[in-house]
């Protein structure tokens, strides 16, 4: 693996950093498969000169850091990557055909926010933007007042007698302060210009075929912040690339997701993958309430009804609070044959806090057995069909990101085995 950390080192700019990467790169091995860039995303010269240097880049990880700006337009169409993952970047708009027209076989978005899939850049977004604040700065405080008796020399004069110079009325001064913007807010009020009046829908591919507009994308991952909104952003945007996918994860663990996107949109979207073959979830007490508040309104039992229709493989894991909704998903896999008939293995597992209950950082052992018994009574249900139930839920990311995403309780295998019981 090569990396190629802090594209802007030394505080260079322009064609200075970019000379100063030819430098760093010619130390490399041009032949490299794979490459981790970290520090500053690369500038358009940039991209250019690591594609003219690396020919064969097959994996390919970018951490943009503190910056978590994102530019692609120079992004090396010619690297035949295979597995693309971007890390931290914020609020901008992927124009990439590497990612727009599905040319990356597996595409990783780790801890981004905010990532768009059409409409403008966000420069261009934010030309006439509305001021959603102004903070005015802390005006100094006033200068001691003179001695009693004392007077300036606009009011004794001047020592010669003169009348003092006039002068002409000062202009009045600029609000002194910070004007507060919002690149959400701007996309949002886009985003609903655009389908306010439309009729959203997700057409599946018939009977499982392939969709119309070829697409080399099979694998997409979305953990961390916003990932469920992102989701939709790219259904919105550019379904096929959705509906060629054979495998789709998705991990939403904080309040920060759907707040600009209608918690139905990704209900409806799911149903209409009907080439998933694999599907991992994993959603945190917010978001699980705010789905749920969707399956209610329409009168659903639980999220089960939602899921792609024809996936093989199953890994649910959601908060304790998921405990009191699970009957029907149970009753799913012994009174209706044509749920989820494709399904061979699956994993179900609920040990995140319920930020709502007593406990909201960790689930107290009662929490957890009772969850547990749910569990149980759906796994047996679905391994009374003949699938394979797994008792644990790997997240691979977990053991190298420990600070990012939490592992499963501990406790939760000791009562799966029963000891704990």
């Amino acid at each position: 693996m090569t990396k190629v950390k802090g594209l802007d080192s030394g505080g260079k700019q322009g064609a200075d950093a970019t000379d100063n990467l030819q430098a760093i790169m010619a130390k490399m091995d041009p032949n490299t498969e794979i490459l981790h860039i970290s520090g500053d995303v690369p500038t358009n010269n940039q991209w250019e000169a690591l594609g003219q240097y690396f020919t064969k880049i097959r994996f390919l990880k970018v951490a943009t850091g503190w910056e978590e700006d994102w530019r692609d337009e120079k992004f090396p169409l010619h690297w035949p990557v295979e597995l693309l993952v971007i890390a931290d970047a914020v609020g901008e708009r992927i124009t990439t055909p590497a990612i727009m027209e599905g040319r990356v076989k597996h595409l990783v978005l780790f801890f981004t926010a905010g990532l768009r899939f059409e409409g403008p850049r966000t420069k261009e977004l934010m030309k006439d933007a509305e001021m959603l604040d102004f903070i005015p700065h802390k005006k100094k405080q006033p200068q001691a007042e003179q001695p009693e008796g004392a007077t300036t020399q606009a009011e004794g004069g001047p020592p010669d007698g003169t009348s003092p110079p006039t002068k002409e009325t000062p202009p009045k001064p600029k609000p002194d302060g910070v004007k507060v913007f919002s690149v959400p807010h701007e996309w949002h009020k886009w985003v609903y210009d655009k389908y306010a009046d439309k009729d959203i829908t997700f057409p599946p591919s018939p009977d499982g075929a392939p969709p119309s507009t070829h697409s080399e994308m099979k694998h997409l991952q979305i953990l961390g912040n916003d990932a469920l909104q992102m989701l939709s952003y790219l259904a919105l945007a550019k379904f096929h690339l959705l509906s060629s996918l054979s495998t789709l994860t998705i991990h939403s663990q904080g309040a920060s997701d759907l707040l600009h996107v209608p918690p139905n949109i990704p209900l409806m979207l799911l149903p209409s993958l009907a080439n998933l073959k694999t599907f991992k979830l994993t959603l945190g007490s917010a978001m699980y309430a705010k789905l749920l508040a969707v399956t209610n309104d329409n009168n659903e039992p639980f999220l089960h009804v939602f899921f792609p229709p024809n996936i093989e493989t199953l890994h649910f894991r959601g908060p304790v609070s998921m405990a009191a909704h699970l009957d029907a998903f149970a009753d799913a896999f012994g009174y209706h044959d044509e749920f989820l008939p494709g399904l061979k293995r699956m994993s179900l597992v609920l040990d995140l806090p319920d930020k709502s209950s007593a406990f909201p950082r960790e689930p107290s052992l009662a929490q957890l057995r009772e969850a547990n018994g749910a569990c149980r009574r759906v796994l047996d249900a679905a391994a009374a069909r003949g699938v394979v139930v797994e008792e644990g839920f790997e997240e691979p990311w977990v053991e190298e990101h420990a600070g990012l995403f939490d592992g499963v309780d501990n406790r939760w295998a000791v009562l799966g085995s029963g000891l704990g019981s």
